[in-house]
């Protein structure tokens, strides 16, 4: 048997021995919760359940888990989908910004309509463009 729980109240955890508050699940269970945890899901404390949840699908308010509705659901994923982009966005900006330095230091033609720095200021200002519809 395997316990979980919290022994300070903030950190959640499997334990070998039981202690006050501890909720006991068995060993093959135990191994279910892992795996799930593996495969990217959180292991969370829900109704006096330990169960293996999609963290898009709940949140923690004030130390209790609830388990959000579709929307709340849709919008937090969107949330994450959109941070998750805007950092690519960020670390594509960084590397446009160290091209265009060489650019302005080595000013050369792209093709015969645009200068490299030309094309590189337009690719930030595509993604800027994007950055500011996703932040919105």
């Amino acid at each position: 048997m395997k316990y979980y729980g919290t022994k300070n109240n903030q950190d959640y955890g499997f334990y070998e021995d039981n202690f006050e508050n501890a909720i006991e699940i068995t060993d093959e269970y135990w191994a279910d919760l892992l795996e799930e945890q593996n495969k990217g899901k959180i292991i969370i404390l829900f109704n006096n359940n330990v169960i293996a949840a999609d963290s898009s699908k709940y949140t923690k308010e004030n130390g209790i888990w609830k388990q959000l509705n579709d929307e709340e659901a849709k919008t937090k994923q969107l949330k994450i989908q959109n941070a998750i982009r805007s950092k690519e966005i960020q670390d594509e900006l960084d590397e446009i910004d160290k091209k265009r330095i060489r650019a302005l230091a080595e000013p050369s033609l792209k093709d015969e309509n645009f200068t490299w720095l030309e094309y590189y200021n337009s690719k930030i200002t595509q993604l800027r463009t994007e950055l500011k519809s996703i932040s919105e």
